[in-house]
C-alpha cells in the first residue's frame, strides 16, 4: 500500500471523530502520533486503506487531578521525536508488549475509558489487551481517557529499561515499580514487567514476598528472582528467552537496591525527589 493509497479523516471534535468511526468503523484505523503506523505503511503491512487523524481533537489533549486520581487524555520512553509526537493512548492501542508507558500504567492501576457514540465504558489495563496487537477495544471506540491513582508520598518508583542501545531502541526487557516503605519496611510493592510475555505482567508473587518484610539484599534477590520466574518471553532477534529471564533478574535487583540504598526517587506531596 501507498502513502497516496490512504484517505486521512482529521476531524476537529471528539462528536465528530466517533460519528466517522462509527460510519466507518471497519476500514479505518485512529492514529494520534502515528508512529507506527508510518512504519507499518513503510513496510505495507497496514491493513486499513482509511485513517482517523485524532491529532486536532481538543477533547484528547488534557491531564487533570481529582481528589484521588490524575486522568491523562518522559525521558526514558521513545526518542525525543517520538515524545513529542507519539501519545500515551497510541502506545495502548498499538499494543505492543515492549510498550514502554505501559508497565507503569500496571504500577498505577489505570483504567482506560473507551468511548462511542452513545456511550463509554471504563476497562482496568490488565484486563484491556489480549495478545500482542490485540486490545478489548471495538472498532466503533476510541480510547478517550487514562486514568491513574495517585501514588502516595514516600512511595519510592522506578522504570528500567534494557535495550540493544541507550538511544531509541525497543525494550529487551523493561520494569516499572511502587514501594512503599515504612521505617525498612515494605508495606507494598507493585512490580510490572515489559517484553517478556505477550502482554505486559505484574509480577504478583514477587510483590507477595515483598510485604510486610524488611528491604534487605537477600528480599531483593528473591523479589527479582520470582520475576524472572513470572516472565514467558520468545526469542527473537533483540535477544534470546533465557537473556530475557536473566536480564529480568538484573533490571529489578538494580532497581530495588538503588532504593535500599536511599538513592531512588520517591513522591513527597505531589513532587519528585531524590535522584
Amino acid at each position: 500500500m501507498s502513502y497516496e493509497s490512504i484517505i486521512v479523516y482529521s476531524p476537529r471534535s471528539l462528536a465528530e471523530a466517533l460519528d466517522i468511526l462509527a460510519q466507518r468503523r471497519e476500514q479505518i484505523r485512529p492514529i494520534a502520533g502515528g508512529t507506527d503506523v508510518m512504519v507499518m505503511i513503510k513496510d505495507g503491512v497496514l491493513k486499513e486503506k482509511e485513517l482517523l487523524n485524532l491529532s486536532y481533537v481538543p477533547e484528547l489533549s488534557y491531564i487533570k487531578e481529582s481528589d484521588s486520581s490524575i486522568l491523562i487524555a518522559v525521558r526514558q520512553i521513545g526518542s525525543p521525536q517520538i515524545q513529542n509526537l507519539g501519545t500515551i493512548g497510541g502506545n495502548l492501542g498499538t499494543a505492543s508488549p515492549a510498550g514502554d508507558s505501559i508497565p507503569p500504567l500496571y504500577v498505577l492501576n489505570a483504567t482506560v475509558k473507551l468511548q462511542k457514540v452513545g456511550g463509554s465504558r471504563e476497562v482496568p489495563i490488565d484486563k484491556f489487551f489480549l495478545g500482542p496487537r490485540k486490545t478489548v477495544r471495538e472498532p466503533d471506540e476510541l480510547i478517550t481517557e487514562i486514568k491513574i491513582e495517585k501514588m502516595e508520598p514516600g512511595t519510592y518508583y522506578f522504570f528500567q529499561k534494557l535495550g540493544l542501545r541507550s538511544a531509541n531502541a525497543i525494550s529487551i526487557v523493561s520494569a516499572a515499580g511502587s514501594l512503599l516503605l515504612q521505617e525498612g519496611t515494605v508495606k507494598y510493592l507493585r512490580l510490572a514487567l515489559g517484553a517478556v510475555a505477550p502482554t505486559v505482567i505484574r509480577a504478583k508473587d514477587a510483590e507477595d514476598a515483598a510485604k510486610d518484610q524488611p528491604l534487605t539484599e537477600q528480599l531483593i534477590d528473591r523479589i527479582a528472582r520470582l520475576a524472572s520466574e513470572a516472565t514467558r518471553p520468545i526469542t527473537d532477534i533483540r535477544g534470546t528467552a533465557e537473556y530475557r529471564r536473566k536480564a529480568t533478574y538484573g533490571v529489578v535487583y538494580e532497581a530495588l537496591y538503588y532504593i535500599m540504598k536511599g538513592m531512588g526517587k520517591k513522591v513527597e506531596y505531589g513532587v519528585e525527589s531524590g535522584s
